[in-house]
């Protein structure tokens, strides 16, 4: 998946439903439902249980590619609403939505699954009180694949490397009886300290 499974249920509803762009957004943008007639459509995740999480790296001309893969059940919640009967005549259609062609087309290309129909449809008008709008709400589980890649750079741990090997009368001082590098430009060098020279001294050999 490239896109937040939110966007992927947008997507799908506003083509199946024909909705124009200002009259369906995720959840949690600061907008309010404007005052007019027209029906809108809020989609938002309720909560996430992530299932797996694999690292991988490859090598690439730049250095090396870090690849994390998890793997999610996400509940996504839709609720639609309108001050006139819309809401309350068109709800059907967000379940036929995500049951259409173009909802199973659009889950096999982006590796998602949306789950069995919801148990229930709620209607949650009473929530708004005394003004007079109409709210559907349902939850609804999927199956979410997401992909980061990052490039792991000369700043790596591993891209220079350094070590020693002692023993009691080496332990303490400046150079140990061998010490061993690896740098950047993959070259390994082997010190092998004089200790006759109070380890001041040193052979290089690189490989």
């Amino acid at each position: 998946m490239i896109k937040l499974a939110e966007q992927y249920f947008v997507n799908i509803i506003r083509r199946e439903m024909d909705l124009p762009n200002e009259q369906i957004w995720i959840r949690d943008q600061n907008k309010v439902l404007p005052n007019d007639n027209k029906l809108y459509v809020v989609v938002g995740v309720v909560d996430s249980r992530p299932f797996s999480v694999t690292n991988t790296v490859k090598d690439v001309p730049e250095g090396i590619m870090e690849i994390q893969k998890i793997i999610m059940r996400e509940n996504i919640q839709v609720d639609i609403w309108s001050r006139s009967r819309a809401a309350l005549d068109r709800r059907y259609e967000v379940i036929a939505a995500l049951r259409s062609i173009y909802s199973q087309q659009t889950q096999e290309s982006n590796d998602f699954k949306i789950f069995a129909l919801p148990g229930s449809f709620v209607n949650a008008s009473d929530a708004e009180g005394g003004s007079n709008i109409n709210r559907f709400s349902m939850v609804i589980p999927c199956h979410s694949w997401y992909r980061k890649e990052k490039l792991v750079t000369g700043y790596d741990y591993y891209n220079d490397f350094d070590t020693r090997v002692d023993d009691e009368q080496s332990i303490g001082t400046e150079h140990g009886i061998i010490e061993f590098n690896i740098n950047q430009q993959n070259n390994a060098v082997f010190i092998f300290n004089d200790l006759s020279q109070v380890y001041n001294g040193a052979s290089k050999v690189i490989l």
